[in-house]
């Protein structure tokens, strides 16, 4: 495989407030809580801090990112085992999520190390976008179906009418 082609990917989900995650959850589950308290029974949030000596952590953060179908938050706390405060109400009844680390939090700015995202963009439209080294918006004007951005960004946010957009790393 070429050096230069994108290896990990991940469904965006437009917010005004938070990064494009990294790619490839490590948590899923359903949501008994409500609100803004995201429980689960048997969850093992606080993880161990080096599960098999892999040099990785499996605890859920402050800062993370939590996907349940097309509703975007971040972790705020991690209260106990089972439960945590969110920054946004998530449905409980048992509705699915996935959490993924998060990428800058709330910054504009990136974590360190991380160039951005490219995209793919599946439904034409406006994409309005925080490129990986701005804090401005930008906004790419009627933007086609199965069109592949040639520019790294953070963050793809609501003024978006593009959709069906995947992040590439």
């Amino acid at each position: 495989m070429a050096s230069n082609q994108p290896t990990k990917a991940i469904t965006v989900i437009k917010s005004d407030t938070i990064n494009i995650p990294e790619p490839g959850s490590y948590f899923t589950g359903g949501n008994t809580g409500s609100g803004t308290t995201l429980t689960t029974a048997g969850a093992k949030f606080l993880g161990t801090p080096n599960p098999g000596n892999t040099g990785y952590s499996n605890r859920v953060a402050a800062g993370d990112v939590i996907y349940q179908g097309t509703t975007i938050v971040t972790v705020v706390s991690v209260d106990s085992d089972t439960q945590l405060t969110v920054s946004a109400a998530l449905t409980g009844g048992g509705a699915t999520y996935e959490i993924y680390r998060g990428n800058g939090g709330s910054q504009t700015q990136l974590r360190a190390g991380n160039e951005g995202f490219s995209l793919f963009v599946g439904t034409a439209g406006d994409l309005a976008v925080i490129p990986a080294s701005s804090t401005d918006t930008v906004v790419l004007k009627n933007v086609p179906d199965s069109s592949f951005i040639p520019l790294q960004v953070a963050r793809v946010v609501a003024a978006t009418t593009a959709s069906d957009i995947v992040a590439l790393r």
